[in-house]
C-alpha cells in the first residue's frame, strides 16, 4: 500500500507567540547544511518507499516551508516526485507574505496541487497580536495569485478562542472565509503551549464554557454553508478533504522526515531530534515511542466522521471491538454508536470525545 510522507522544514521568520513546534528563526547559512542533510535522510527512505508502492501524498509542513527559494524546494522534493501516485496530493503549508507570483509558479512546476495557508485571522489587529507577519489584504493577493496559478485546491487554517477574540471578532473571520469560495478550513482553539512565548508569558485561555459555545457557533455555521464536519478541527465542501491527514486518522502508516518530524511505520511510532544542530551534525537521531495501536486507531478515528472500520479494526488488531465498546454505547447512548459497519461518534459525541477516550483506556488497561 502506498504511504504519506512529511516532510518538516523548521525556518521561519519570526517565531510565533503561540507556537511550540520544532522552528529556528531563518538563517541562510544554516539552509544549505540542513539540506545536505535532509537529502541523505530521503535517500535512505526511497528504498522503503519503493516497497510500499510509492507515495499516495507529500506534505511540507513547518515552520514555513515557502520561505526556502525556488531551487531549494526542488533540491529538496526533487528525489520525491518519482515516487508520486497518478492521484497523488502534493500539499505545502505557506505563510501568505512568504507567497508571490514566481514561488506559486515553481511550486505548480514541481507538482505542488495543494496549498495550507496560515491565515488565522482576518483582522489586522489580532494577526499583530498573534505576532504575524502578513495582514488580510496580503492574504486576498495570495489566494487571488494561487488561483490564478492553477492552485485551486485552497486549505485556510483559522485560529479561535483567543483571550483578545470576542464572538464578533470570530463571526467576522468565519464570514471573511465564506467569502473567498476555498473548499477546506482548520480551524483551531488557541493551546497555550508552556515552552511558548504566551505560554511563558502566563497567559490565561479562555473560559472553557465560552469555548465550547464558540465551536458549537463554527460547526453549526459552517454546515448551514454546505461544509461537511468531517474532522473535529476540519471541514471540507464536496469531498475536499485533506489526503494527507486522512492517514493518521485512518491508522495507517507514514514516512516523517527532518529535524522535529515524526513517522510511523509498520505500527512502530518514531521521532526525530528536534534540535537542528544535532540534526544537521548527527542525522536523525531517531527515538522510537511504544504505543498501543489499538486504542491510538479509536483515538484518531473517532475524530472523524467516519469512524473506526470494524472489520478492518479485527483484522489488524483481532479485536472484535463491537463487543469491546458496548459498555460505552450504553453509556454514551445516541453520541457513540456503530452505523455502516463502524464506530462512530456524532457531533455531541464528537465534542465530548476525551470523556470518551479516557473511558476507552479504561477498557483497553
Amino acid at each position: 500500500m502506498s504511504l504519506a510522507c512529511y516532510i518538516h522544514v523548521p525556518f521561519c521568520k519570526s517565531i510565533c507567540p503561540y507556537c511550540d513546534f520544532c522552528r529556528i528563526l531563518y538563517d541562510p547559512k544554516r539552509v544549505d547544511p540542513w539540506l545536505e542533510t535532509i537529502q541523505k535522510e530521503i535517500e535512505s527512505a526511497l528504498s522503503w518507499i519503493r516497497k510500499q508502492d510509492g507515495l499516495r501524498t507529500l506534505y511540507l509542513g513547518g515552520g514555513t516551508p515557502n520561505i526556502l527559494s525556488e531551487d531549494q524546494l526542488q533540491t529538496l522534493v526533487s528525489p520525491l516526485i518519482p515516487y508520486l501516485h497518478e492521484d497523488y496530493e502534493f500539499a505545502i503549508e505557506c505563510n501568505p507574505e512568504a507567497l508571490n507570483e514566481d514561488k506559486i509558479k515553481a511550486m505548480k512546476k514541481l507538482g505542488v496541487n495543494r496549498v495550507s495557508l496560515g491565515v488565522q485571522s482576518f483582522q489586522d489587529d489580532i494577526l499583530r497580536k498573534l505576532g504575524r507577519r502578513h495582514t488580510k489584504e496580503m492574504i486576498e493577493r495570495a489566494i487571488e495569485s494561487l488561483k490564478r496559478n492553477g492552485i485551486e485546491n485552497i486549505s485556510i487554517d483559522l485560529m479561535y478562542a483567543l483571550p483578545f477574540q470576542d464572538q464578533r471578532d470570530l463571526k467576522k473571520d468565519i464570514e471573511e472565509f465564506l467569502k473567498l469560495d476555498i473548499m477546506h478550513l482548520s480551524i483551531y482553539s488557541l493551546i497555550l503551549e508552556e515552552n511558548s512565548a504566551f505560554g511563558k508569558a502566563h497567559m490565561q485561555p479562555l473560559d472553557e464554557d465560552l469555548e465550547a459555545d464558540e465551536y458549537e457557533w463554527i460547526v453549526k455555521t459552517l454546515k448551514e454553508h454546505g461544509f461537511d464536519h468531517y474532522e473535529i478541527s476540519s471541514f471540507a465542501k464536496e469531498g475536499a478533504y485533506s489526503k494527507h491527514n486522512l492517514a493518521y486518522w485512518m491508522d495507517e502508516d507514514f514516512i516523517g522526515i527532518g529535524a522535529g518530524a515524526s513517522g510511523r511505520l509498520l505500527g512502530a511510532r518514531y521521532h526525530n531530534t528536534k534540535d537542528l544542530d544535532t540534526y544537521i551534525r548527527l542525522g536523525p537521531c531517531r527515538t522510537e515511542e511504544k504505543t498501543d495501536g489499538s486504542f491510538e486507531a479509536i483515538m484518531m478515528g473517532l475524530r472523524t466522521s467516519f469512524g473506526v472500520d470494524l472489520k478492518a479494526y479485527e483484522e489488524k488488531y483481532q479485536i472484535d471491538l463491537e463487543k469491546k465498546a458496548q459498555p460505552l454505547m450504553k453509556k454514551y447512548e445516541g453520541e457513540l454508536m456503530i452505523q455502516e459497519g463502524a464506530l462512530k461518534c456524532d457531533e455531541r459525541g464528537r465534542e465530548k470525545l476525551n470523556s470518551i477516550l479516557v473511558d476507552f483506556l479504561d477498557l483497553y488497561a
